[in-house]
């Protein structure tokens, strides 16, 4: 027997709750009881309900997802080792070195020191000598950005993330929430280089102005201002990531800036239906600070 639709929607909003608060929580003790709590779930089928949405037991998802955002750091950041474990609530560095070797299979000092030959970047070496792209961003402060989204959690692009758009713009006719200025963002949580393809975190957001409470998969929330370097990419969404990339490796070293601890996103321009892949306009939103100002 299927549950009734109201049912269904308010599980959905317990596990963003839970989703959110992790995301927001990464650096600190997340004790499991606690979050069942937050979700207002039986504390005796909280890891069953979590595990089917996720794929993975929760403590494995959190643990993926700190290692993860290290593995990032170590390629993009110059912190010392201890700091990134301790970012990411690992008590020490001995600790936090075994299950970055478990995870990747190096130790954090040799993934830093063989980035250049790092897999993430080679599956990627032979689109980018071939991609164009001017990496001369605008520097600008933005103003935090209220949304309502879709969370899917699969490749990019996939069956999911098309149908999630269609979702989010059917909700804003529904609850009349037009207005003028709307904006189609979206913010890609994970590399794909780093992490297995079908758990990437994806969440397509559409800007909103006019109150409104989340429902069922539709959740609230704010991305976050801030100074953010704006890149200009002109051509189908499959090759957002090759560029990604060549901001990561060619623009950000002798950039003078560094990365600040909030994702990254995209600004669509275009709708895909009516364009041209191959004219297709996405500003990338890269979230900096002067370096020693982070």
């Amino acid at each position: 027997m299927k549950p009734r639709p109201a049912t269904a929607k308010d599980y959905q909003e317990r596990i963003n709750k839970v989703l959110l608060y992790i995301n927001n929580h990464l650096g600190e003790e997340l004790d499991l009881k606690r979050l069942a709590e937050i979700s207002n779930f039986s504390p005796f089928h909280f890891h069953r309900i979590m595990r089917a949405h996720l794929g993975e037991a929760l403590g494995a998802y959190i643990v993926r997802i700190r290692l993860e955002i290290a593995a990032r750091l170590l390629e993009f950041s110059q912190e010392a080792i201890s700091d990134i474990a301790w970012k990411i609530a690992y008590e020490t560095p001995s600790a936090f070195s075994t299950a970055f070797k478990n995870r990747f299979g190096v130790s954090p000092q040799e993934f830093r020191n063989n980035t250049v030959n790092n897999y993430i970047f080679n599956q990627f070496i032979q689109k980018e000598n071939t991609m164009k792209m001017e990496l001369k961003p605008k520097i600008k402060e933005i103003s935090s950005k209220k949304v309502i989204y879709i969370q899917v959690i699969e490749a990019y692009g996939g069956e999911k993330t098309a149908k999630a758009w269609e979702k989010l713009w059917a909700f804003v006719k529904e609850k009349k929430l037009y207005s003028f200025g709307m904006e189609s963002l979206g913010v890609s949580h994970d590399d794909p280089g780093i992490t297995d393809a079908d758990k990437c975190r994806y969440e397509a957001c559409v800007t909103v102005k006019k109150d409104v409470k989340p429902e069922g998969e539709i959740g609230v929330k704010q991305v976050e201002g801030g100074k953010y370097a704006i890149f200009k990419h002109t051509g189908p969404y499959e090759i957002l990531g090759d560029a990604y990339n060549q901001i990561f490796r060619n623009w950000l070293p002798q950039s003078g800036y560094e990365l600040r601890d909030v994702p990254c996103f995209d600004k669509y321009m275009n709708n895909p239906e009516k364009t041209k892949a191959e004219k297709l306009q996405t500003f990338i939103y890269i979230p900096v600070s002067e370096k020693g100002k982070g």
